[in-house]
């Protein structure tokens, strides 16, 4: 009776054993991951999780001027500068595209900017929208403000490998009352693509 009491014993022991390595074994674990969460944590906040070298990420200009290129204002010219990164844009570019009919209020158009010194082109599709007031930001003279959105639909050259297809367009434009005045960014604001 005494051996099977010892064996019984034993076995208690041996079985708390095992459950107390089975713990201390589930809190390193627990530890261990903790750490590697605490790590992670901490290489985000420093960016060394970023995107890798490379990827793209797209860009923007902080300065539009245009001007009708016709008699009648079919066509405008747009001149894009202090465009980053020059990498890509060569900090500034330009094109002409049709613009909407007087008095439009909502739209879509196609553009191609071509960028400075052989940076490429990019191609979108745009959308406007005419904001029912205009911000007190834009300069004297505003007579209407454009919202636009719309989607990189393309390009060549050095410009895609940063500005590439079905990157989103943003701006926020200030359009003159005058006829042949030139639309400008809302101050404070760019284009970003």
């Amino acid at each position: 009776m005494e051996d099977h009491d010892e064996t019984l014993g034993e076995v208690c022991v041996l079985r708390g054993l095992a459950v107390h390595l089975e713990a201390e074994q589930g809190a390193f674990s627990m530890r261990k991951v903790a750490g590697v969460l605490l790590a992670a944590a901490m290489l985000l906040s420093v960016g060394l999780l970023a995107a890798p070298a490379g990827a793209a990420t797209g860009g923007s200009c902080a300065t539009l001027a245009t001007k009708p290129t016709t008699a009648k204002g079919v066509l405008i010219a747009a001149t894009l500068s202090k465009c980053t990164p020059t990498s890509a844009t060569g900090g500034g570019g330009s094109g002409v595209f049709k613009s909407a009919p007087t008095g439009t209020k909502a739209g879509s158009i196609a553009i191609t900017i071509t960028w400075a010194s052989g940076h490429g082109t990019t191609t979108a599709g745009i959308n406007f929208k005419v904001a029912a007031t205009v911000p007190s930001k834009c300069p004297k003279g505003t007579g209407t403000f454009l919202t636009i959105t719309g989607t990189v639909t393309g390009g060549k050259g050095t410009a895609v490998k940063t500005i590439t297809k079905g990157q989103k367009v943003t701006a926020s434009v200030c359009s003159p009352k005058a006829t042949g005045g030139s639309d400008t960014l809302e101050p404070g604001t760019s284009l970003k693509f």
